[in-house]
Order: structure tokens, then C-alpha cells, then sequence
């Protein structure tokens, strides 16, 4: 094992990563990987993490460290650090375990800290709150505290509480007519959650909740649930795809399970009764993808917002038949000549949709095609596919989803991750933990 000089250069250490992949001939994700154990870390993002606080001083690295005692020397503390609150810097920013981040927070917050410490965003057209971060971080008790020191439960702050698994989150931040972003817990596969929603009156049809699910992929139990809670087959979209039926919309979404379902409870693609040669082309050729009896996607724009709209050939389907486990006609469509990266919803590309659902045969048939495991979604600092793995294990966890055999494939091949146990599985744990001490 190597050590590190006392004073690390992340630059110099990003050069040896990139001559260790020309001279060992393997993925940048490899290099950096192999790179870290030989100092003694776990991952590359984890040698990066203890680089960067190497170089913090003063009450900075106690809030970054989330250090009561260091932090203690330092109150009242009401300068901003690098610009911002400390408690926000606190929240945003803070490597450590979740009980030192509140009893820093407690600490700040007793010395006089505004629990509606707040950034403006978006050009002036929103806010990013104490509260935004607390939840962000996922831990309930911070939540909990904030609010009861006086954090007002904005809208922005639940609709990040619907990315969170565990309901606590909507009980603490609810106020009458949140209702409504029922849709946003259905960006996710999430049962309880939207559970959660029906029983509390979320009027399904008001914010076209089925159309909404179709177009992000939601399993048929999800489906089911909403049409169960009286979600009308043959209403119209009101907006993106505006006027098409549900029907419809799960053929331009190459959605069959979604189809067959909604077929088989009198829907209609238009007002005649249902067959393929009444739907509009576009409709009709992507059906046809996903009955197996084509590899020809049309030209077309997307049917919901949050997919690329740009290239005009339709290939963020790509990742939608990834997310629904449709590895033969995943295989098909890479056989047709399509991108194995080809970025789909939110700029995830095929793999992450997959590994976050836990389609471990797709997963692996794009790992045989080559797909990037060092891809970051968002940005540099976003997921990779193992994050996201790990991460729909824990919040987005699909009722047939094979997480474990998809985290066994993406640590086989490599992939790197940021996050790790507790991952909310055991055998996952065991299998994660175990693979690392080999590496």
C-alpha cells in the first residue's frame, strides 16, 4: 500500500489514473478504482472525498466534517461561509455520519442559525431551503428538527420528500394540497408510496396520474393501483402529448405489459375498439418494436418531457425497454446499430435505468455491449450505474427487480459506486462488502 503526501494534489493523482489506463490498457472507472486501494481507499470517490477535505481549514472543515466539538470553537458563527450560511454549508456539503450532522445542526440552530436559511435558483424563480437539503440527505430526524424550529414545509421540500422511501417524510411535510404531486412519487416504482397518496383523496384523473405512469414505465402493480383508485382507460392527456388517450401512449412508449393491461379493461386507443390499425403510425411502430416484430424505431419526438427531444430518432426508448427488463428487445435494437449509451430519461443512459430496476439480464447484456460503468448522469458528481443500483434498492425498488444478481454483475465488471452498505439488503451487503475485500 502507498501512502499519500501530506499535502495531495487531485490533479496529480487524476494524471496517474489516466496514465495507469493508457499504460494497463483498461477503463478510466479501472484505473481509478485500482488507484484508490493501492491508497488504502475503497473507492475512487472516497480518495477524492479525503483529498478535498485535506485542504479545508478553519470552521469550513468543521461543518464539512460535521465536528461538534471543533464547530463548538467557532459559535456563534454568523458569517457566511464561501458564501452561504454555515448551516446550509452544513447540510450541502457535510461527510459523516447522520447523528454528527444533526448535533451540528442543533448546535448551529441553538446559537441563532435561521432554519429558513435559503439560496435563491433558477434565475430567481425558486428557492433551495434548509429544509430541501435535510430532506435531500435523507435522514428524518434532521428533517424533523428543522421543522421544529420553525422551517416552513414548502412545496419543494415534499416534492424531494417523494424521492424518499420511507412515507415519515410525506407525513411530516404534507399541508393540504400536495395531493397533487402524486405524479412526482410516480417517477419512481414505488407502491407504499403512492399507497400513501390514494388514501389521502389524490384525485388520479385531475393530474392524469395513469398517463404520467405509462410514460415513466411503472410496473403493472402500479398501473393496477390507479386503476383500481377509478383512473379513467380513455382520457385525454391535457398536456406534453396533448389529446392522446392511455392507451396510445403506452404503444408510443413501447410499454406491452402496459398495453395488454389497459386493453383488457375496455380501453381505446381512439373511440373505436382496439386494435393496432388505430393508432397513428408512430404508435403503431414502436408497438411493433415491442411485440418483437421490428428493430426500426420511428423519427418522432418523445411523448413526456425529461426525455432527449433533440436527435429526433426516438432513441431514449432505448433505456425505457432497459427500466421494463425488455432484454430481447434491448438486444435487438443494440443488433440494429443503436448506441449502447444512448442517454434516455433524466440523461440516464440504458444501463443505470436497468441496474435502478434491477433487470440484472439486461444489465449484463449491456455490459457484453460495452456500455460505460463510469458514466455519470446529470453531471460530473452524478450517479453511476452501481449508484444507481444501490440507490433504487433502497427507494425505487421494483417488485420483480434481481438487485442482487444486478449488483454482482456491475462489481464483476468493475463498475464504480460512491455509496455502499448498509444498502437496506443483507445479501447485498454480504455480496458488496465481499467483492470490495477481493478487489
Amino acid at each position: 500500500m502507498s501512502d499519500l503526501p501530506q499535502r495531495p494534489s487531485l490533479e496529480h493523482l487524476r494524471k496517474q489514473a489516466k496514465h495507469r489506463k493508457r499504460a494497463r490498457g483498461v477503463p478510466l472507472s479501472r484505473a481509478q478504482f485500482e488507484l484508490a486501494r493501492e491508497y488504502g481507499f475503497p473507492s475512487w470517490p472516497k480518495l477524492v472525498e479525503h483529498v478535498r477535505l485535506a485542504a479545508l481549514e478553519g470552521i469550513e472543515r468543521a461543518l464539512v466534517l460535521a465536528d461538534p466539538a471543533a464547530l463548538a470553537a467557532f459559535l456563534p458563527a454568523g458569517e457566511p461561509v464561501g458564501g452561504l450560511p454555515p448551516l446550509l454549508v452544513l447540510l450541502r456539503r457535510a461527510v459523516a455520519p447522520a447523528e454528527r450532522v444533526r448535533e451540528c445542526a442543533r448546535l448551529l440552530l441553538d446559537a441563532g442559525a435561521d432554519p429558513g436559511s435559503h439560496t435563491v435558483e433558477r434565475d430567481g424563480e425558486g428557492r433551495r431551503t434548509a429544509l430541501f437539503d435535510a430532506v435531500e440527505r435523507g435522514d428524518l430526524a434532521l428533517v424533523r428538527l428543522l421543522v421544529e424550529r420553525g422551517a416552513p414545509a414548502d412545496e419543494d421540500a415534499f416534492y424531494h420528500a417523494c424521492e424518499q422511501s420511507d412515507p415519515a417524510f410525506l407525513d411530516l411535510l404534507h399541508r393540504p394540497g400536495f395531493e397533487r404531486m402524486v405524479v412526482h412519487k410516480l417517477d419512481f416504482e414505488d407502491a407504499a408510496g403512492l399507497r400513501w397518496f390514494l388514501d389521502r383523496g389524490a384525485d388520479v384523473n385531475a393530474c392524469r396520474a395513469l398517463h404520467h405512469a405509462i410514460a415513466r414505465g411503472r410496473g403493472v402493480a402500479i398501473l393496477t393501483m390507479l386503476l383500481d383508485a377509478g383512473a379513467d382507460v380513455n382520457l385525454p392527456w391535457d398536456r406534453w402529448d396533448v389529446g392522446r388517450r392511455p392507451l396510445a401512449l403506452a404503444a408510443r412508449c413501447g410499454h406491452l405489459a402496459a398495453y395488454e393491461l389497459l386493453a383488457s379493461r375496455g380501453a381505446t386507443a381512439d373511440l373505436d375498439p382496439v386494435d393496432a390499425a388505430d393508432l397513428d403510425p408512430v404508435d403503431a411502430a414502436v408497438l411493433a418494436v415491442a411485440r418483437g416484430e421490428s428493430a426500426r424505431l420511428p423519427a418522432a419526438p418523445p411523448p413526456a418531457l425529461g426525455n432527449p427531444a433533440d436527435s429526433g430518432d426516438y432513441g431514449w426508448a432505448l433505456g425505457q425497454f432497459a427500466l421494463l427488463g425488455r432484454t430481447d428487445v434491448v438486444r435487438t435494437l443494440l443488433d440494429a446499430g443503436m448506441a449502447v449509451d444512448t442517454r434516455g430519461w433524466s440523461n440516464f443512459t440504458p444501463l443505470d435505468q436497468a441496474a435502478m430496476h434491477g433487470r440484472a439480464a439486461t444489465v449484463r447484456l449491456l455490459i457484453e455491449r460495452g456500455a460505460d460503468l463510469d458514466d455519470r448522469a446529470f453531471d460530473e458528481e452524478g450517479p453511476t450505474p452501481l449508484d444507481c443500483a444501490l440507490w433504487g434498492l433502497r427507494h425505487n425498488r421494483a417488485q420483480d427487480g434481481d438487485y442482487l444478481g444486478t449488483v454482482a454483475a456491475l462489481l464483476e465488471a468493475g463498475a464504480p459506486t460512491r455509496l455502499g452498505p448498509p444498502t437496506g439488503d443483507p445479501a447485498v451487503d454480504h455480496l458488496f462488502l465481499t467483492r470490495i475485500s477481493r478487489a
